[in-house]
């Protein structure tokens, strides 16, 4: 008798949305008009992404087990050098100010010599705003309300993902405009690269700088020595005297100390040349940054059937209801 009556409720229930067809249809038809509408106003975005490896990663299995250990308290050496960015900061680097800074002075359309900045204020309508006090545009840490709203933008353009597992780092831009879209990716690898790079090779560039300062400096020395021996002995071919031999000498000996720093420092200069390049990391490109031919968003036929069976559920909702709900309002009145 259960099944019997359960039947007879699904049949009266699909019933009831037969007769109300029309109302069910009308209302659907509604919601997929604004589906439509919807679909048409929003803003069109494509999506250009890159990926790419730092070459002189670690191996997961080495990294993973330098993280266990270092929650045992346990410090394992030579897995990475302490000055280096672990791809799993990349995300961190992206939302730096130093990273948004240099990507906003990036050209993103070399024909028309357009910045991301400029492209951003337009397209967004940020505007300068007066009351930004010009006091402290010389502090690095200083961020000004313009620059605060143009940082939340590109906090929604680039996406930085890592891939944990195989430490795959992949760019995504998204803007209006192909070309923008890849343009934009390619300048945020190139610099989050820039800034992975400057701080890898930070202790060896200044000490390869202090290197070379010091030969230049040793340089000068070695020719003004070699200028006063030259001299003296042009000065003195056909004298022959004890003084004369002796100065002489002092000179010579002079020229031969400066000319061995010379030689120590110009190969000091070369070694930490090599330093710099060894320590530098190179990234291979898995995935070069291309400009889109479809659009990421708006799916227009998805948005539209979502409202359509937003709208049918709905109006199928309303009929089943509709009679009940009239008596129960009746009931209410009366």
């Amino acid at each position: 008798m259960e099944k019997n009556s359960d039947e007879i409720d699904i049949i009266d229930l699909l019933k009831t949305i037969w007769d109300g067809r029309k109302e069910i249809i009308i209302i659907s038809f509604v919601f997929a008009l604004i589906g439509i509408v919807s679909a048409v106003i929003a803003p069109i975005v494509y999506t250009s992404s890159t990926t790419f490896i730092n070459s002189q990663t670690e191996s997961t299995t080495g990294s993973n087990l330098s993280d266990v250990a270092s929650l045992v308290g346990v410090n394992i050496g030579g897995i990475a050098p302490s000055n280096e960015i672990p791809p799993r900061m990349y995300p961190q680097i992206g939302e730096s100010v130093e990273f948004k800074r240099k990507l906003l002075e990036k050209t993103i359309d070399e024909k028309r010599e357009i910045k991301l900045i400029d492209f951003l204020k337009k397209y967004h309508g940020i505007k300068h705003s007066s009351a930004e006090s010009s006091l402290n545009k010389n502090i690095k840490a200083y961020v000004s309300e313009t620059e605060n709203k143009l940082f939340e933008v590109i906090d929604e353009i680039v996406i930085i993902a890592i891939n944990r597992q195989d430490m795959f780092v992949t760019i995504s831009a998204n803007m209006p405009n192909s070309e923008y879209a890849a343009s934009t990716c390619i300048n945020a690898r190139e610099i989050l690269q820039e800034i992975v790079v400057n701080n890898r090779i930070k202790g060896a560039k200044q000490k390869l700088e202090y290197s070379e300062e010091q030969l230049a400096s040793k340089r000068i020395e070695f020719e003004e020595v070699q200028n006063k021996l030259a001299y003296f002995n042009d000065s003195n071919l056909n004298i022959v005297t004890s003084a004369i031999i002796n100065q002489r000498a002092k000179l010579e000996a002079e020229f031969n100390i400066i000319n061995a720093v010379m030689v120590e420092l110009s190969k000091q200069v070369e070694q930490r040349k090599l330093q710099v390049s060894e320590n530098t990391p190179v990234f291979s490109v898995i995935k070069e940054a291309s400009m889109p031919v479809k659009r990421s968003s708006p799916k227009r036929t998805q948005i539209v059937l979502i409202f359509g069976l937003i709208g049918f559920v709905i109006s199928s909702v309303y009929v089943l209801i509709k009679k009940s709900l009239s008596r129960t309002i009746k009931a209410i009145s009366s």
